[in-house]
C-alpha cells in the first residue's frame, strides 16, 4: 500500500480522485454483457389469472421464499440508494460516472428477477407487488453523513448482497437451473461491486487512515442489511438466518472477517487518538459477534446431538 500525506475528510474525495477513475476503469475492462430476457424461458409462464398462483407452484422452504422476496424488494428500492450515493458525489467527480454505471447494471437485477419470479411462479406475485408498493414508498435506504462511511458500508454491504444471492440460489430446487443461472448472474455483478468498492475504501486508508478507521468502526458496529422498508422484513430475515442463507454467522464469516482483514486494520500505524480508541472498539465488536457466532454454533451442535435417533 502507498502510502501518502494525512488528509481532512473534506480532501478525501478530492484524493481518491485518481483511484476512482483507475478502479472504474479496471471495472469497465472486465464487462459482464448478459441480457436479462435471455435468461428466461418464457414458455414455462402461465396466466396468474388463469391458474391463481399456489405455495405448491413452486415447492420450495419458507426461508428461500422470504430471501427471494426480501432480496428483490431491496433490489427494486435502487434509486433510493442511487440518490444516495449520489449526495457524496460533486459534479465533475468520477464518482459519479462510477455511480451511473452502477446503477445501470443493478437496475437489471430488479428487472430479471421479477421476471424468473414470474415465469417460476415461486412467490405470490401479489405479495411481491404489495411489498414493492409499501417499500417503495417508505424510500428507506442508508444515508451516511460523510463520504468515507458511505464506502466503507456499501463495502460490506455489496459483499453481504453477493452472499446472499449465491446462497440463495444453492438452495432452489435441483431443477430450477433458470433460477440458478440468474441468481448466479446477480451475485457475479455484486462481486464485481464489491472489488470496487472494497478497494477504493483501501485507497482511502493510505490516504487517511485515522478517517477510515473511524468510519469503518462505526458502520461495524451499526451495520444493517438494507430492507428496514419492507413489510414484516424482521420475520423474513430470521427465515433467511434460519435457513442458512443469510445471518450473523455469514456476516461474520464471510463479510467482515475477510474483508477487514483486507484492510490490515488490526496493523494500522499513526492513527489518531481518537482513530486509536474506535480500533480498540472495532476489534471489541468484532471479538464480541465472534464469540456469540461461536456459541450459536455449540448450542447447534449440542441440540443436534441431544436429538434422539428414531
Amino acid at each position: 500500500m502507498n502510502k501518502r500525506l494525512p488528509t481532512s475528510r473534506v480532501d478525501l474525495l478530492s484524493e481518491l480522485a485518481p483511484d476512482v477513475e483507475r478502479l472504474y476503469n479496471r471495472h469497465l475492462e472486465s464487462p459482464r454483457d448478459w441480457y436479462p430476457h435471455e435468461q428466461i424461458d418464457w414458455g414455462q409462464g402461465e396466466s396468474f389469472e388463469a391458474r391463481p398462483w399456489a405455495p405448491e407452484d413452486y415447492p420450495v422452504a419458507e426461508g428461500v421464499r422470504s430471501s427471494i422476496y426480501v432480496n428483490l424488494l431491496t433490489e427494486d428500492n435502487l434509486p433510493y440508494y442511487t440518490d444516495s450515493i449520489l449526495s457524496h458525489a460533486p459534479e465533475r467527480h468520477p464518482i459519479r460516472d462510477w455511480s451511473y454505471q452502477w446503477t445501470m447494471e443493478e437496475n437489471r437485477h430488479s428487472m430479471i428477477m421479477r421476471d424468473w419470479v414470474h415465469v417460476s411462479r415461486c412467490i405470490n406475485p401479489t405479495l411481491l407487488e404489495d411489498g414493492r408498493r409499501v417499500q417503495m414508498t417508505r424510500a428507506e435506504v442508508p444515508r451516511h453523513p460523510d463520504f468515507a462511511e458511505m464506502i466503507a458500508y456499501v463495502s460490506f454491504q455489496e459483499r453481504a448482497t453477493q452472499i446472499a444471492h449465491r446462497n440463495t440460489g444453492a438452495k432452489l430446487p435441483k431443477d430450477d437451473k433458470m433460477g440458478r443461472n440468474v441468481l448466479g448472474l446477480i451475485a457475479g455483478d455484486e462481486t464485481k461491486h464489491y472489488l470496487f468498492y472494497r478497494d477504493l475504501t483501501l485507497a482511502a486508508f493510505a490516504i487517511d487512515p485515522s478517517a477510515m478507521t473511524i468510519a469503518v468502526a462505526r458502520q461495524v458496529s451499526t451495520f444493517a442489511m438494507p430492507g428496514t422498508g419492507i413489510p414484516a422484513f424482521t420475520r423474513h430475515a430470521v427465515r433467511i438466518a434460519r435457513e442458512g442463507i443469510y445471518g450473523l454467522g455469514q456476516y461474520v464469516k464471510d463479510v467482515l472477517t475477510p474483508v477487514l482483514s483486507l484492510w490490515d486494520v488490526d496493523h494500522l500505524c499513526g492513527l489518531s487518538k481518537e482513530a486509536e480508541r474506535a480500533r480498540v472498539e472495532l476489534l471489541t465488536v468484532v471479538s464480541t459477534v465472534t464469540k456469540t457466532v461461536e456459541r450459536m454454533a455449540d448450542k447447534a451442535t449440542a441440540s443436534v446431538r441431544a436429538t434422539p435417533v428414531t
